[in-house]
């Protein structure tokens, strides 16, 4: 709203005060003047007249207020209706404009403006509208590489698993080391395929907030030794060594069964990607004041830069996964994000100076 258009309403507003004010002492003065009149004229007081005079007078000036009073309302109305209807206006050109797609549309006014505040919560929710309608966007778009990373991933293990039976079914597997062979293959497909689908259950209960996590207080530097422990010869066995160094502990609030997963979503992750002849993985547990810093290092190839800050996403593919379609569809890594997130903690990757990859999370330590 303009200085002048403010003018405006504020000048109608003292003239539908100012009318009534103005009608009244005009007629009083007026009944005044009747009465005086009519004595003059007669040179006499008629008490019979003078009350005549008087009633008329009054009536008159009764009718005069209720005009005054309907047009001071009539033209008090037009006013208000004129000082809302600008504002409103603007309001509904900038709804249209949004509901349009055009986000970026913002109501401008001066700093003085009567309605300044409208126009701001107006601004502010175009933000928020724009902010909900990019991440609704965001979201379309995940669903539908949800679905081609689904499809693409069970492909491959459902086209072996067709391929073998078939096999069977048309009698290639002509002993029964052959058939056992066939039969193994596709039990490891199967496999596959149920931890596909188990990872994309437990992530979709993270995402949706729908898993409540059993935090507990348990000693990080224990913990580790015994996880480490537990899986390291079967993984010398593939030739991927695993060396825990705990410089210094404290306990941690945490689910274990989770934490299980974490470690060995970035275990296994470290190992199919691994380049090397012999490869490993160094995990440190470090203690500090706050958190707990738990470094996940490996001897692999690394991730180009510009893909590190992607490797949480669901949804992405580093340029190794999407040569080796079967090795991982990313489901892992962003379990690990959800979970620490969950635990209060952050994760955070980056390449090693000698090479390789380094994934470290920290988390509070426990009061």
């Amino acid at each position: 709203m303009t200085r002048n258009e403010e003018k405006k309403i504020r000048t109608g507003r003292r003239f539908s005060l100012i009318v009534p004010i103005i009608v009244a002492v005009i007629l009083s003065f007026g009944n005044d003047y009747i009465v005086l009149r009519s004595i003059h004229d007669k040179n006499q007081i008629d008490l019979a007249s003078l009350e005549n005079g008087l009633a008329i007078s009054n009536i008159c000036l009764l009718t005069g207020l209720v005009l005054a009073i309907v047009i001071s309302n009539l033209l008090f109305r037009i006013i208000i209706r004129q000082e809302l209807m600008v504002p409103l206006q603007k309001i509904r050109t900038g709804m249209n404009r949004i509901r349009h797609g055009d986000y970026d549309y913002r109501i401008e006014y001066e700093e003085n403006d009567l309605m300044y505040e409208l126009y701001d919560d107006f601004n502010e929710m175009a933000v928020e509208t724009k902010r909900f309608a990019v991440k609704e966007k965001q979201i379309d778009e995940r669903r539908r590489q949800l679905l081609l990373s689904i499809s693409h991933d069970l492909r491959s293990p459902m086209t072996s698993i067709i391929a073998y039976v078939q096999g069977l079914l048309d009698g290639i597997a002509q002993n029964e080391q052959k058939r056992h062979q066939y039969l193994e293959v596709i039990k490891a497909k199967s496999l596959e395929i149920d931890r596909m689908v188990n990872r994309l259950f437990t992530y979709a209960k993270l995402d949706s907030q729908e898993y409540e996590l059993d935090k507990q207080p348990i000693d990080i530097g224990e913990y580790m030794s015994a996880y480490v422990d537990e899986i390291a010869r079967e993984y010398e066995k593939k030739n991927f060594r695993i060396q825990l160094k705990v410089v210094s502990s404290a306990k941690i609030l945490a689910d274990s069964d989770m934490f299980d997963r974490i470690c060995t979503n970035l275990i296994e992750n470290a190992y199919k990607y691994n380049d090397k002849e012999n490869g490993s993985m160094t995990i440190t547990v470090k203690s500090g004041h706050y958190h707990v810093k738990i470094t996940f290092a490996d001897n692999g190839p690394g991730v180009n830069d510009d893909e590190i800050s992607n490797l949480w996403d669901v949804f992405y593919r580093t340029d190794h996964a999407r040569k080796n379609p079967g090795e991982s569809n990313g489901i892992g890594l962003a379990i690990v994000k959800k979970a620490v997130e969950m635990m209060e903690g952050k994760v955070e990757a980056k390449n090693g100076k000698s090479g390789g990859l380094s994934v470290i999370i920290r988390i509070p330590i426990s009061e």
